[in-house]
């Protein structure tokens, strides 16, 4: 074998291996900067969440499920929470966007609201459900009736208690607007790859106190 046939072998190696690797690199890289962004998250304070929120961001059509090459793109994706969440049951642990975007949806979830304060009207976040067990809204369809989502802009947690999943039409905005009530609407896709319609959780507000760190730590 000549020596450009070993050097093109060795590239359709590399290329294999790549391909074959992605797709797993690509959940880690999600995972590690979720991790980053919650490890971060006792530096930061009320006051913080506040100007993060002021800031706004750029909203964007969304894509179903974010490709190998969007995620290595936004690797050192460094964010402005506005909130956290945290559902014991599955032990998911997220920060929250302020705006509905490509790159705030790969490491956490997003308001698709504007709030002025939590705890106010239905609180509507959505986040992708992504292919692995555990990572950012997967897990949405294993909730139950009486879990509890805990939310905090780090001056006060925001306990709600959901009820059973519900599927529902894409078409169906209707579902994260005010109806009266303090709630919290939870939105995620049915499949992980070319999803036909929506997951959804909805839950009422129960409790309202002062933020304390053993809840999220």
């Amino acid at each position: 074998m000549k020596k450009w046939q070993y050097g093109l072998v060795g590239t359709f190696l590399v290329l294999g291996v790549f391909f074959i690797a992605a797709p797993f690199l690509k959940d880690y890289i999600i995972d590690r900067n979720v991790d980053k962004t919650m490890n971060e998250m006792n530096r930061l304070n009320s006051e913080d969440l506040k100007m993060n929120r002021a800031k706004g961001g750029k909203e964007e059509t969304v894509n179903e499920l974010p490709s190998e090459m969007d995620v290595f793109k936004s690797m050192n994706f460094k964010g402005d929470p506005v909130a956290f969440m945290y559902i014991p049951r599955t032990g998911l642990k997220l920060p929250i966007y302020g705006t509905v975007n490509n790159t705030n949806l790969l490491y956490g979830a997003g308001e698709m609201k504007d709030y002025e304060e939590l705890g106010q009207g239905n609180y509507s976040i959505i986040g992708h459900r992504m292919k692995q067990e555990g990572l950012l809204f997967h897990d949405i369809p294993r909730l139950q009736h009486g879990d509890i989502v805990y939310v905090t802009d780090m001056e006060r947690v925001f306990e709600y208690r959901v009820n059973d999943p519900s599927v529902i039409e894409e078409s169906e905005t209707e579902v994260i607007q005010d109806n009266g009530k303090d709630e919290i609407t939870l939105l995620t896709c049915d499949i992980p790859s070319e999803p036909h319609n929506r997951v959804m959780v909805q839950g009422d507000l129960r409790m309202i106190y002062d933020y304390s760190e053993e809840i999220f730590n």
